[in-house]
């Protein structure tokens, strides 16, 4: 009886603990995709974000993605009278199934076709964020550069013939759309 109330007493206290942290859900929308964005505050200065999305590939065929990052605040200028900013960065992971340009050699011929595979890249993430007055809204705009390989199954559809070609021995290579990461997306986000 005795381990069930030090057990209970600490789940509770770890629950106390975990919903006092400031805690936000949203969505990223930008040129690499939209996602489902969760994030939980660690402490003053540092926060993780989860997201879960699709990735809007190459040449409109989507895929998705699960992602990660670790954000420390690097500063809260004082830029408006109302509300409050931050600035952060910090280290990002994702994986999913994603669509990237594959390199095949067809009849002694380089070509290259967009093809689905896992996904596994490292990256950051810097940006801004806003926390709005008397609302319970965060607003943000950040990049996140990803690099990473994509492995493919070898199996692809031919764009011109619309006929799968198989036979192909599985590629692994360069993330190329990772790189569009580079360009801003914008959150928005309901803190609770």
């Amino acid at each position: 009886m005795k381990r069930f109330f030090i057990t209970f007493a600490i789940i509770l206290g770890v629950s106390a603990a975990a919903s006092a942290q400031p805690r936000s859900a949203g969505l990223r929308i930008g040129a690499t995709g939209l996602d489902a964005v969760y994030q939980h505050s660690l402490n003053k200065g540092e926060f993780i974000e989860g997201s879960i999305g699709l990735d809007f590939g190459v040449k409109g065929n989507a895929g998705f993605k699960i992602g990660g990052t670790y954000n420390i605040i690097l500063a809260r200028p004082a830029l408006t009278n109302k509300g409050s900013w931050a600035i952060f960065a910090g280290p990002a992971v994702a994986f999913g199934n994603v669509y990237d340009m594959v390199t095949y050699e067809v009849y002694n011929e380089n070509v290259k076709y967009p093809d689905n595979g896992f996904l596994f890249s490292v990256g950051g993430q810097a940006g801004i964020e806003y926390h709005f007055e008397g609302l319970p809204l965060q607003a943000s705009i950040d990049i996140r550069p990803m690099v990473g390989i994509h492995v493919n199954d070898g199996e692809f559809r031919d764009p011109a013939t619309n006929i799968m070609i198989k036979g192909f021995e599985s590629k692994s290579g360069f993330y190329g759309n990772g790189l569009t990461g580079f360009i801003p997306h914008l959150s928005v986000r309901y803190s609770f």
